[in-house]
């Protein structure tokens, strides 16, 4: 059992944020911080090389429970040093969303110190190669990470912009020179969607000492790197830009209230433009600031449920600030006045020698070296103001390079010429904000990381048969073990922020514990209530017939609950729901979910684990891996395509395209060839999550497909 140390912090939100520490002398909040758009950010004092877990609160006492009760925020978040830091924006890939702290009227922090590494002797580099320190950016945003190990695995990367975790990586690349693998994923941000300034960009990298996938894989080890800090500038006419509703869905009666804020006065536009490059709905307006409530209709007329993109366009006017300005052209124009939420209160901040940069002194963790900084107190505002100073004067050469912004587009608080106009980015790309009016559908996950017994993993003996017949053989063994796989929580996690950006809804995530064997057992299975499933799980194929399954040859899955675990035969599944809303298309992604010959003799004896209702079975004919981007991309695919045209690829195709592209260039062990198959209703082969046909009766098995060989 592992010690865990805890500290807590208490805060009253809206801006005004009391702090009150209970916590052990090496684990305090050491700072808070409220953002313009009123997210929390917390420092706390950390050890290197450890994880934490974040919870939150909404209250010190549940009245259903007469206890505290933590809902976790985040957990395996690596430590930053001695001292760490991270936002809290909400976290909607959960179930119960936890909504951005602005909406709720108190919440309480709690940090868990889950104890070091288990590889952090040897953790994976990090760094962001793009942009560099203190670079002056604006409208789109590329950003490059690039991770190295000497372990055979590099798990992936995340970005976070001042401490909040952005959308998985748009491209992943990976290589080896024989010795070290490489890997550089690249982001897209729309810098307009926060206000101008100094923003903190830093990334997080996971290794692992081996491929733990496979029945008998050694224990592996896992270890975190955390990169440097970037501070980039961004400089926007259009800043600010938000949606009131993550997940809109007008048919529910919601607006989107889009807004954005300008810090000169400005005539605007915004254009919402269908996934065909239609504009279907333009509104205008002159101002400070813009608010625009969207009821989903086009001059009102009802528009299908899809994606749509918000283009907002600026030029300043030359006529002095104001608080709001008005709106005209479509339904639910105007602009009340936005809510400001910039704290006003005095930091520490910092200047390096030979340098203007003027940078945050929490930036630099307790016991770096301050020796030539110069170090004073201001509120940002200041900040702004003496910056604004220098810029005009040409004193900062750093402040008015617009190099790295080539339309040259300032705050005022930095540059002052400003040009006419500012196209922003198509919006929304951050999260949890997703560009689809209405709900595409619902979606569930469940999976097991088999951490349990910490890295030492499952040993389960063969599956019981009846007392007069030997025991099931699996893979010709009558046993076996199964490595822990925490990694499956970057490839779940990945998967279902994909889904929810192209508009769909979470029926439930199941982890560890949380899933049940009964769960995955007759037609009761709750993953039948939701249009697509995903099981993220090791597997096996039995080599001898099941008494209890008609005598075939089946597939099994161990499912854990606390340090111990137990078989669900593949026999026992019942999938396939009814209706609009029941389950169509299930992935079970697993070594052999889906083996030839074992599903061969199922279908010979009559074992079936769907029903008429099911359209397709995905998996794998061979051992399968566990990759950060193969779902993520799967859920990409399907929903809008492989490039950056519209043209959604069928389930089938997708789940084929993912796997190639996820696992190429990955460094598994030589002879290593990996298998995805599809089995399915005939008439459901071709299925798209848009358009699809009803099952016919007939079931097929897809010819294998090879998506990695060395």
């Amino acid at each position: 059992m592992k010690t865990i140390r805890k500290g807590i912090m208490a805060g009253a939100l809206v801006l005004a944020l009391v702090t009150n520490i209970f916590a052990q002398t090496n684990l305090q909040f050491t700072s808070i911080n409220v953002t313009d758009e009123g997210a929390v950010q917390f420092y706390w004092t950390s050890q290197s090389n450890h994880l934490y877990e974040i919870d939150e609160a909404d209250a010190l006492i549940d009245t259903n429970t007469g206890s505290i009760t933590w809902n976790k925020l985040y957990n395996q978040y690596p430590s930053q040093g001695t001292n760490t830091f991270i936002g809290d924006f909400g976290n909607y890939n959960l179930v119960p969303q936890i909504p951005h702290p602005k909406n709720a009227p108190t919440r309480f922090y709690r940090v868990v110190d889950e104890g070091a590494d288990s590889l952090a002797a040897d953790e994976p580099t990090v760094f962001i190669s793009s942009p560099t320190n203190g670079a002056i950016i604006s409208g789109e945003m590329v950003i490059a990470v690039t991770a190295a190990t000497d372990q055979p695995v590099l798990s992936g990367t995340k970005l976070y912009v001042d401490g909040q975790e952005m959308r998985p990586a748009d491209s992943v690349t990976n290589w080896t020179d024989g010795s070290t693998n490489y890997e550089t994923d690249t982001y897209s941000i729309n810098t307009c969607e926060w206000g101008n300034g100094t923003h903190t960009l830093f990334a997080t990298a996971e290794n692992e000492s081996g491929f733990s996938d496979v029945l008998n894989a050694p224990s592996v080890a896992t270890g975190h790197g955390v990169s440097v800090f970037v501070p980039a500038i961004f400089n926007n006419l259009v800043t600010r830009i938000s949606f009131s509703q993550p997940f809109f869905d007008p048919s529910s009666g919601q607006t989107q209230q889009v807004s954005a804020v300008f810090p000169l006065n400005s005539d605007w536009t915004l254009n919402i433009v269908d996934v065909y490059s239609n504009v279907v709905q333009t509104v205008t307006g002159s101002g400070n600031s813009m608010l625009y409530n969207w009821d989903g209709t086009s001059n009102g007329m009802n528009l299908p449920n899809g994606i749509y993109f918000y283009y907002i366009t600026a030029a300043t006017n030359g006529l002095a600030n104001e608080l709001a300005g008005g709106g005209s052209g479509g339904s639910g124009g105007g602009n009340p006045p936005l809510p400001a939420f910039e704290s006003k209160s005095s930091q520490l901040w910092t200047v390096a020698p030979n340098s203007e940069n003027v940078v945050p002194l929490v930036l630099y963790p307790p016991g770096s070296a301050t020796n030539g900084l110069t170090i004073f107190e201001a509120s940002p505002s200041e900040v702004r103001s003496l910056t604004a100073l220098s810029a005009r004067v040409g004193t900062s050469s750093a402040m008015v390079n617009n190099s790295a912004s080539p339309n040259g587009i300032g705050d005022p608080g930095f540059v002052t010429p400003l040009p006419n106009p500012q196209p922003a980015p198509k919006t929304p790309q951050r999260p949890p904000n997703n560009p689809v009016r209405g709900l595409a559908g619902s979606f569930a996950i469940a999976y097991d990381t088999f951490t349990g017994n910490g890295t030492n993993g499952y040993h389960l003996y063969a599956p019981a048969n009846k007392p007069f017949f030997p025991a099931i053989k699996i893979q010709d063994a009558t046993g076996g073990t199964f490595a822990a796989r925490p990694s499956h929580i970057q490839e779940a996690n990945n998967f279902v922020s994909e889904m929810q950006h192209w508009g769909w809804t979470k029926s439930f995530v199941k982890a560890d514990d949380q899933l049940k064997l009964s769960d995955m057992q007759g037609s009761g299975t709750p993953f039948n209530q939701a249009n697509l499933g995903v099981f993220l799980t090791h597997g096996v194929y039995g080599t001898t017939g099941d008494y209890y399954a008609n005598g075939c040859n089946q597939m099994y899955f161990p499912i854990t609950s606390g340090t111990s675990a137990q078989w669900l035969r593949m026999s026992e599944m019942n999938l396939g729901g009814a209706g609009t809303n029941g389950l169509k298309w299930m992935a079970l992604q697993g070594c052999h979910s889906l083996y030839h010959t074992d599903w061969s003799s199922m279908q010979f004896n009559g074992v079936y684990p769907y029903n008429s209702n099911l359209h397709l079975l995905l998996g794998a004919d061979t051992d399968s891996f566990t990759s950060a981007t193969l779902l993520q991309l799967w859920a990409r695919y399907m929903n809008f395509g492989t490039s950056t045209n519209y043209n959604p690829l069928t389930i089938r195709a997708a789940w084929y395209q993912a796997a190639t592209d996820a696992y190429k260039n990955v460094k598994f062990p030589p002879g290593t060839v990996i298998k995805f198959v599809v089995a399915g209703d005939e008439a459901c082969f071709d299925d798209r999550l848009q358009n699809y046909s009803s099952p016919d009766g007939t079931w097929n098995y897809d010819t294998p497909t090879t998506v990695f060989s060395n």
